[in-house]
């Protein structure tokens, strides 16, 4: 990931195993993915990573001029506030 992309997860050193195995998916690819895992294990930071694809696929993401036929928006869903006003709060 580059340093661009890379700011949305400032503090975080590494993925874990379960974000590791999905990271090709979320990251690289455009396909439609469903994670089900415990509380804690991550699956926000999978959704981010599919979120800043996308923005650098339409070339939202300064340095990347990729000519997508997408829109610039996103929508994300959380099932608490709590939740929802982190993922806010990193972008």
């Amino acid at each position: 990931m580059d340093q661009e992309c890379g700011k949305a997860f400032e503090g975080t050193r590494s993925l874990n195993p379960m974000q590791s195995t999905v990271f090709e998916t979320a990251f690289h690819r455009r396909d439609n993915i469903l994670v089900c895992a415990p509380t804690g294990a991550g699956k926000t930071n999978v959704a981010l990573l599919s979120v800043i694809s996308h923005f650098r696929d339409v070339g939202l993401i300064r340095g990347h001029d990729n000519d997508v036929d997408t829109g610039g928006k996103v929508v994300y869903i959380a099932p608490m506030k709590a939740l929802a006003q982190e993922v806010v709060e990193k972008f």
